[in-house]
């Protein structure tokens, strides 16, 4: 479907695009709008939608009451263990986009960081659908959490270097519009909500690992603990990236009160 689409919007930028603006009319600009616009914009907007649709399953997760945790020892290891359909298409659908956006960044060289970014999420979702264990929390960690992300993928576009040169200068009040998108989705959903589910996520982890049930398996209790290391990792990166937003957003603005004098 990714690959379709990737295909599909490069004739459609061609076709319909290509006179609005000179950048539009470069091959390689063509190519880079339809790798973020096409298939990161529209994978990561799917697997939101998904987690989206069985939002109503994490809503008790999100009251001041769920805070005690007063019922962690019932309802804990049902939430870790128990197989919810939504969860494993969010789960499916994120590992096969993890799959084609790794082709992407070998392709374009992106780097050995996003290489090993996606070989550890893709390997994340694999170990919430084989054993099969956090469903549930994968529907906001994999789900509903990218919405910023989808927004990051559209702004990419704009950056000189991951993606086009001027495009920034001839569309600047999309630029503008999806700033402001992305940092008010990302604060909401990652620097509130995220804690809050970590917070859940690590307490039912713990529940499970301290008991000696059939369900427990050696093979579930690894894939926990990495879950767990990687919830841990990422929950860290928010903050620093809310830092980087923070930096980037003052230089932005310097620039464009700059332009405005």
């Amino acid at each position: 479907l990714l690959c379709v689409s990737e295909q599909l919007f490069i004739h459609f930028i061609k076709t319909y695009c290509a006179h609005l603006h000179p950048v539009m009319d470069v091959a390689r600009n063509q190519q880079v709008l339809a790798r973020h616009v096409g298939v990161d914009g529209l994978g990561i907007f799917l697997v939101s939608i998904l987690g989206m649709k069985n939002r109503h399953v994490l809503s008790h997760l999100l009251t001041f009451k769920s805070f005690k945790r007063s019922d962690s020892e019932t309802e804990g290891p049902k939430r870790i263990h128990t197989y919810l359909p939504g969860a494993h298409q969010v789960l499916l659908a994120f590992f096969a986009y993890q799959t084609k956006n790794m082709y992407d960044t070998i392709v374009w060289n992106d780097g050995i960081l996003f290489i090993l970014h996606h070989l550890f999420a893709g390997a994340t979702a694999w170990l919430g659908m084989y054993p099969g264990v956090a469903g549930v929390y994968g529907l906001f960690f994999m789900g509903i959490s990218e919405f910023p992300t989808c927004t990051l993928c559209l702004l990419a576009n704009f950056d000189p270097e991951l993606g086009i040169d001027g495009l920034g200068e001839a569309f600047p009040t999309i630029k503008a519009l999806l700033a402001v998108m992305f940092v008010t989705s990302f604060i909401a959903i990652r620097i509130i909500v995220w804690p809050a589910l970590t917070y859940h996520f690590w307490g039912d982890c713990l529940t499970v690992l301290k008991r000696d049930s059939v369900k427990e398996t050696n093979t579930v209790k690894i894939s926990l603990k990495v879950m767990m290391t990687s919830s841990a990792l990422l929950t860290l990166l928010q903050f620093i990236w809310l830092g980087q937003i923070v930096i980037e957003g003052k230089k932005e603005i310097v620039i464009f009160l700059a332009s405005q004098a």
